[in-house]
């Protein structure tokens, strides 16, 4: 039967690390979608802080309002940050080898998320459009870890279920965009894909890493070591690093919507991983 590829799940990450937001529809940018990780929180120097280190950070939930975010955690009171009241001031920040000048938000910012993460900490967003444009991709991109935008098949997640001690879920692995109607790790051999009105150039397989183990909701490391103990066994190179998922960045702006066709224009020859459970 042939496959018929609908775009069946749409989240956006507002701060780097923290919990996500589903959508029904959303604006595609060049950079991503509208609002993901538009937000990075950073230690004093401008590091990063995510919640591969400080995992309880998966607990932090936003919620988009008129005029900015309401920011809220287990044991903290809500914290309403106002656009316009930001403080703006450049400041050098780091995604991996990525320096870059973000901007400052609020001290009352910092000050909530130096108390919920227990360490010194400070609040930067992108701005209006970001300063960090990389040339491997030719486009700017926020404070994601490489590329803009993730895609993953549900068919790919329901494999992994079906061989995983106990189910694992879609928010783990941090996914943009979820298509369903296609076979296990279809998106693999994806070259280039339209959804709505927005065309994708598929990017590299997702290496995955510590992050994808702790659970989205406690902030607590998975049992049995889940799921890289499984995706080690059927989804690993000769290097023992784990791929799921691929990267996407787009190459105009537009509209998508849940429910859209997944139309895929060029195709290409998939990685091939051992599989030890054959």
């Amino acid at each position: 039967m042939k496959d018929k590829a609908k775009l069946a799940g749409i989240s956006i990450f507002p701060v780097k690390s923290t919990s996500g937001i589903a959508q029904s529809r959303a604006w595609v940018g060049l950079e991503g979608i509208s609002f993901d990780r538009r937000f990075v929180v950073t230690d004093l120097a401008g590091r990063m802080m995510t919640a591969r280190k400080f995992p309880k950070m998966v607990t932090i939930k936003s919620t988009l309002v008129e005029n900015g975010i309401v920011l809220s955690a287990p044991g903290a009171k809500n914290l309403h940050l106002a656009i316009e009241e930001f403080d703006r001031d450049e400041f050098e920040c780091k995604i991996w080898s990525d320096r870059f000048f973000a901007y400052t938000t609020t001290e009352k910012a910092n000050a909530w998320f130096t108390e919920v993460i227990g360490r010194d900490a400070q609040l930067l967003f992108c701005g209006e459009e970001s300063n960090r444009f990389r040339e491997k991709l030719g486009t700017k991109v926020s404070f994601a870890d490489a590329y803009p935008l993730l895609v993953i098949s549900q068919g790919s997640l329901d494999e992994l279920n079906r061989r995983a001690s106990h189910p694992q879920t879609m928010s783990q692995f941090r996914t943009n965009i979820v298509v369903d109607g296609v076979e296990p790790f279809a998106e693999d051999g994806w070259e280039r894909i339209a959804i709505g009105e927005v065309e994708f150039q598929v990017g590299s397989t997702c290496q995955r890493c510590i992050l994808t183990s702790i659970d989205p909701v406690t902030g607590e490391k998975m049992a049995e070591k889940e799921p890289t103990a499984t995706l080690s066994r059927f989804r690993a190179d000769e290097k023992g690093a784990i791929y799921f998922g691929m990267n996407l960045v787009a190459l105009n702006e537009g509209v998508i919507e849940v429910g859209d066709e997944v139309r895929v224009l060029e195709t290409r020859s998939p990685v091939l991983y051992r599989d030890a459970d054959a």
